[in-house]
């Protein structure tokens, strides 16, 4: 990957942005792949029945061509140049497609609102994912994919010192601005580097000021006194508080599907035949998203251009097809008009997440035949090998006591147990590795571990709980085993307990962890 300039620590908080030097011209390229590689290019934007330059290359701008340019005069100054329309339905629709793009690398990527082609990036909880290097390389790879290999990455502790270490000039892809090192980052910066609004910069450039330290010098009360809110903001991001944090993409609308009618209809019977229909898109596209309807609205428009609204609110979540139909049809079936319908809308008025739930086959009534048919159906589309039941084994080792058996077909001594008491709490769950991995350990003296060395997240002390001591299959040369298992509790910030355990020939390995 790209050069880094340094590998910090996590804090609680880790913000990333990412930005595409040129997005635009970049969007504009791949629109036009007949433009030739190294041809000096312009976007034009049109406003009434001006045309002025929006954009220019490193090309155009070394012919003469200038931002705010009118478009004939850089037409005659580069006879050679390119113009391309400047679009920013396409500059969102590409700055959308990114972010998707961007979110296998991260988990919350959200595009900034005043500059197409970056992204806040939720930079936290990365040190069992190859840390902010690991990261970094996800990200790039991402952008390179999506045909954007310029971009380029910044890692802070606030919003305001990511966005300006992503906008410094330099060689290098990646910054990783140290943790608790964002107000000595800034201090060196111009103003430019600061979010702020164009009054309070030339007001401070008025006065003579030019660099982000020569701000924070400045009297706590003065920027509020003169700009309010807004002073206030500047002082404190300059001294490196930035309370603003990525927050998601405002969700998509919720579905809504309509059936307009070739000829209108005196009452509402003859609509149920069209309902199903309707049903069967909404019900798909609320599986899509994975949501279930918590509130539908049935609406009616009439020849007289009135409307009946009709809001219905299930006694649980639906988004199966066959549900939502008998809902909304035992509603439509008692609707009376004034007046012929001509369409019928369904819409999704507040929805939820949709939530799996393990169904209790001992939980009461259950129909065996239905059972089997229900197996027949998941084999017939997903294999022999879908549904599962636990096994236990006779085994003292714990990644052994148990295995998971395909169930083929319905037991016919499949007994129904009575609904038992609700269970205690649950205990922490031990989470196994497929296989041991090699585990550095430091042992003191009197041999207990006291330091490991993740593959993520360098040396941690430990205070060791064990050994428990396993041994057995001695009848079997190539199922021999004897070994001593460690719980090992991680002393810091995040914590948590490693399943560890020491070979006979006294090498570690990580096998697991508690959750």
């Amino acid at each position: 990957m790209a050069s880094v300039e340094r590998r910090v620590g996590l804090p609680t908080w880790r913000i990333g942005c990412a930005r595409v030097p040129r997005f635009a011209l970049a969007v504009a390229r791949q629109a036009h792949p007949e433009v030739p590689p190294h041809a000096p290019v312009a976007l034009i934007e049109e406003k009434g029945t001006r045309s002025r330059v929006a954009a220019a290359d490193a090309e155009a701008q070394a012919d003469g061509v200038q931002v705010g340019q009118a478009a004939a005069r850089a037409r005659a100054g580069c006879p050679g140049l390119v113009c391309l329309t400047w679009d920013p339905a396409a500059l969102r629709q590409a700055t959308l497609a990114l972010a998707e793009r961007l979110e296998q690398a991260a988990p919350l990527v959200v595009p900034l609102e005043d500059e197409p082609g970056a992204f806040w990036i939720d930079a936290r909880g990365m040190r069992w994912l190859g840390g902010e290097d690991g990261l970094a390389a996800r990200v790039l790879a991402e952008a390179a994919a999506a045909g954007f290999p310029e971009l380029k990455l910044a890692v802070a502790d606030t919003a305001v010192a990511a966005r300006a270490a992503v906008r410094l000039p330099g060689a290098a892809a990646v910054r990783l601005v140290p943790a608790g090192g964002d107000a000595a980052f800034l201090a060196r910066l111009p103003l430019d580097a600061l979010d702020m609004g164009d009054e309070v910069r030339d007001a401070l450039l008025g006065l003579g000021l030019r660099t982000v330290a020569e701000l924070a010098a400045l009297p706590p009360g003065a920027l509020e006194a003169r700009f309010g809110p807004e002073g206030r903001a500047a002082l404190r991001r300059a001294l490196g508080f930035d309370p603003r944090r990525p927050e998601g993409r405002p969700p998509a609308p919720l579905p809504r599907v309509a059936l307009p009618l070739d000829e209108p209809v005196d009452h509402t019977a003859p609509l149920v035949f069209g309902l199903r229909g309707i049903l069967d898109t909404l019900a798909s596209r609320l599986i899509a998203r994975g949501l279930s309807a918590t509130r539908l609205v049935l609406g009616l428009r009439l020849d007289d251009r009135s409307e009946r609204v009709e809001t219905l609110e299930p006694t649980r979540p639906l988004h199966h097809p066959r549900a939502l139909f008998e809902l909304c049809r035992d509603r439509l079936e008692r609707i009376t008009v004034d007046s012929p319908v001509v369409e019928l809308t369904v819409a999704v008025g507040a929805a939820q997440p949709a939530v799996a739930e393990q169904a209790n086959l001992g939980a009461g009534r259950w129909d065996p035949r239905a059972l089997e048919g229900a197996l027949n159906r998941l084999h017939g589309r997903f294999g022999q090998a879908v549904v599962f039941t636990p096994e236990p084994r006779d085994d003292p080792r714990p990644e052994a006591g148990g295995a998971w058996q395909a169930l083929s077909e319905v037991p016919l001594d499949l007994q129904v147990p009575e609904v038992a008491a609700p269970p205690p709490a649950p205990a922490p769950i031990r989470r196994a590795l497929p296989e041991p991995v090699p585990l550095p350990v430091r042992l003191d003296a009197h041999g207990q571990p006291t330091v490991v060395r993740l593959a993520m997240g360098g040396w941690q002390t430990v205070r060791a709980h064990g050994p428990e001591r396993l041994s057995g299959g001695w009848w079997d040369p190539a199922g021999r085993y004897a070994r001593e298992d460690w719980r090992l509790v991680l002393l810091g910030d995040e914590g948590g307990v490693l399943w560890a355990s020491r070979a006979g020939d006294g090498a570690w390995w990580l096998r697991g962890w508690w959750d």
